[in-house]
């Protein structure tokens, strides 16, 4: 017997084939939900706008990324870990990756896309980083969850151009996964330096 879809799991898939078929620009929310067999209301409530749709896009990309996802290993270095993560969620976009390389083209000069794609870009970077047991708030956090969602998304072009084994992908990570740990090392040790600075400067 086949499962029920979800009026949610109906929507995004009709929504990637029709992005996939017609495009992102053209796409109309009250079409794809007459298409879908979804009630307006539901559709309403689903997806208010095409940042929703973004997000509920995204949603399913995290969401088959976290059942991949192994418990984290303390004793890996932090950039493995990140690595790891971040492949594996590139990995889980493969059965998107035609209505993501349309949206990603339709995107390019035009800054309202990239402002609806950047919340979701903010919350893969999130689960990305929770799931490999790296800091998700703070200071820290802010520049874990910044720095992924800064890489992910430049690393969608390479990815999208990439062949089934993602080694240009990898590779592209890998360096930016090393700059963003030397950037952060650097700012960890002049926050340190401030502290102590504080600290002898109340004790004079």
């Amino acid at each position: 017997m086949a499962t029920k879809l979800s009026p949610e799991d109906k929507l995004v898939t009709a929504a990637l084939a029709a992005i996939e078929k017609g495009g992102w620009k053209a796409l109309s929310l009250t079409a794809l939900g007459r298409k879908a067999k979804i009630a307006p209301a539901t559709l309403y409530e689903l997806c208010p706008d095409k940042r929703a749709l973004l997000q509920l896009i995204g949603k399913r990309i995290d969401i088959a990324a976290l059942e991949r996802a192994i418990e984290p290993d303390e004793s890996i270095p932090p950039r493995d870990r990140a690595f790891d993560a971040i492949i594996g969620c590139f990995e889980s976009m493969t059965p998107l990756k035609p209505a993501i390389g349309v949206i990603h083209a339709d995107s390019k000069g035009d800054p309202a896309v990239i402002f609806d794609v950047l919340p979701a870009t903010v919350r893969s970077a999130f689960w990305i980083a929770d799931s490999a047991g790296l800091p998700t708030t703070g200071w820290q956090g802010f520049l874990v969850t910044r720095g992924i969602g800064v890489l992910l998304a430049e690393t969608m072009g390479v990815w999208l151009e990439d062949g089934e084994d993602l080694a240009k992908t990898m590779a592209h990570v890998d360096r930016r996964l090393r700059l963003i740990e030397e950037w952060t090392e650097r700012l960890q040790n002049i926050r340190e330096r401030q502290d102590q600075d504080e600290e002898a400067a109340e004790i004079d």
